[in-house]
């Protein structure tokens, strides 16, 4: 069974049922399916096969529902790219990927422009009616909306999401039909109100992370219809629920904060709203019990990685009511494994540690990624037997229960976005006043973390933090420039020479109770 089989289901059986909506415009099953047929039949005319890479820069749009379904029919494999990157990190991208097509959309006419000398001359480069680029519409105009089944096996991939590594270049996760379709039947086992046609579900979460993309493949999986943001706005995401039969929302809990903040919150109507998921870092007491009050409805924690394709760990419903029943430091927990799902802890050797001692979290299930893309080495680093290496320090109670402690990687999650320091310490260490540097994340209200820059100038020179961030805005994405900065005469470091970044953090969360936000 591969992806683009249930959405041939719902076209086939309930061709005029809603599919996807954004803004304001909704686009049937069966209209879905015939676009998606176009598409694949063009891709696979201007030489798209089984494995090549198509990628899509922008927003969340239904061009990426038509990317990925139209992908999955020729067995090739999709890759949506964070638009929020700047032309230097994409170019990186589009070229590690091999990426044969690339889909822009139209609002990205500054990034294109930045892009155009770094993307080789065999990308094919479409829009809606970007200068110098393939008219979509008019492309797929001139094709069929037949197509044969391809030669593709479940095991096959299907997305390439890319996410940032310790070594600061970007590494593809690979992911298959298989480790999809295994997320997405874990996932609907653990939620109280399935997803089912004649429900709703918004996604405000970009399609370029795991939590996004899981999101709109649940959509087509379950028949429901998929209410699409382009990005995060508070008062949309009210107004919609609101409007549409909204049975569940995935947020992290800094958009739960904005939400909770929203003016007049208190007199919408949440009553058709059944369950909130969220994940990417934990929620506080005080602002679930807020939540809980507000929306009446089912809360679930989701933990999982880009490299497990999403959630393999959940905090149920079962285990938000008891711990607000009186065993609070639940919530300090992430859960247990989902459905064939595995989790261990172990020590440095892979040895599995006794409950209660802290270690690495390993994870294993069908939803496992097959590799990093043209990267045996660090594939074969971060796989053992099955087991993904999260990277993540903590333990495991007597009842089986995951607490996080630390990213043994010194990633940093702000917002609900993956920030490595090692590649925002790349980007401030270009500037000639800059002689040494170490960012960090700290506790912060809103965004659970946010970044602090430890900078060493060289003799005689001085740098401020507004000119610190001006000179970044072009080597990285904004999110990653940090908005706090400490001079100091040196870094710690131990005898190796590596800083210990420990000892930097230590005054800043010893009052949290925890090490990751």
């Amino acid at each position: 069974m591969l992806l683009h089989h249930f959405l041939d289901y719902y076209a086939r059986n309930t061709p005029d049922a809603p599919c996807l909506t954004q803004e304001d415009v909704t686009h049937a099953y069966g209209d879905v399916r015939e676009r998606s047929v176009r598409l694949a039949n063009a891709l696979e005319d201007a030489g798209v096969g089984k494995g090549d890479r198509v990628a899509i820069l922008g927003e969340n749009s239904v061009e990426h529902l038509l990317v990925f379904m139209a992908t999955s029919r020729l067995g090739a494999v999709s890759v949506p790219l964070n638009c929020r990157l700047a032309p230097a990190e994409l170019a990186f991208i589009i070229s590690d990927a091999n990426v044969r097509v690339l889909l822009v959309l139209d609002d990205l006419a500054d990034t294109l422009a930045g892009l155009r000398g770094q993307l080789g001359d065999d990308v094919l480069v479409v829009s809606q009616g970007l200068a110098d680029t393939r008219h979509l519409d008019e492309w797929l105009s001139a094709f069929p909306t037949t197509i044969d089944e391809r030669d593709t096996d479940r095991d096959d991939p299907m997305i390439q999401l890319y996410t940032s590594g310790t070594t600061g270049n970007p590494k593809g996760v690979v992911t298959s039909h298989f480790n999809m379709i295994s997320l997405l039947t874990m996932n609907s086992l653990a939620m109280t109100s399935r997803p089912a046609p004649g429900s709703a579900g918004i996604i405000c979460a970009p399609l370029f992370h795991i939590g996004g993309a899981g999101s709109i493949f649940m959509g087509v999986y379950a028949g429901q219809h998929t209410i699409l943001h382009k990005a995060f706005d508070p008062i949309k995401l009210l107004d919609d629920i609101e409007r549409y039969p909204v049975d569940g929302v995935f947020m992290v809990p800094a958009m739960i904060m904005f939400v909770l903040q929203t003016p007049g919150i208190e007199q919408r109507d949440f009553s058709r709203i059944r369950q909130i998921y969220y994940g990417a870092s934990p929620i506080s007491e005080t602002v679930l019990r807020r939540a809980l009050e507000i929306f009446d409805c089912d809360f679930i924690q989701m933990y999982g990685m880009t490299e497990t394709t999403g959630t393999v760990v959940n905090l149920t419903p079962a285990d938000h009511r008891r711990a607000l029943a009186g065993e609070p430091g639940l919530l300090a927990s992430c859960g247990r494994p989902s459905a064939g799902g595995f989790a261990k802890v172990v020590d440095g050797d892979g040895v599995e540690l006794p409950r209660g001692e802290i270690g690495e979290i390993w994870l294993k299930s069908d939803t496992n990624m097959l590799e990093y893309y043209n990267l045996p080495q660090a594939t074969a680093d971060n796989l053992t037997d099955g087991w993904v290496h999260t990277g993540d320090a903590g333990y495991m109670d007597e009842e089986g229960y995951l607490y996080l402690k630390d990213r043994m990687k010194d990633m940093v999650v702000s917002g609900g976005e993956n920030i490595y320091p090692v590649e925002v310490e790349n980007a401030i260490a270009r500037h000639e006043a800059v002689a040494d540097v170490a960012v960090i994340g700290v506790p912060h209200d809103k965004f659970g973390e946010a970044l602090l820059a430890f900078i060493v100038t060289t003799q005689d020179a001085s740098i401020t933090l507004e000119e610190l961030i001006e000179f970044c805005r072009d080597k990285i994405a904004g999110y990653k420039i940090p908005r706090r900065m400490e001079l100091i005469d040196e870094l710690p470091r131990n005898p190796s020479g590596k800083i210990l970044k420990k000892i930097l953090r230590e005054p800043y969360w010893d009052s949290a109770g925890r090490n990751v936000g």
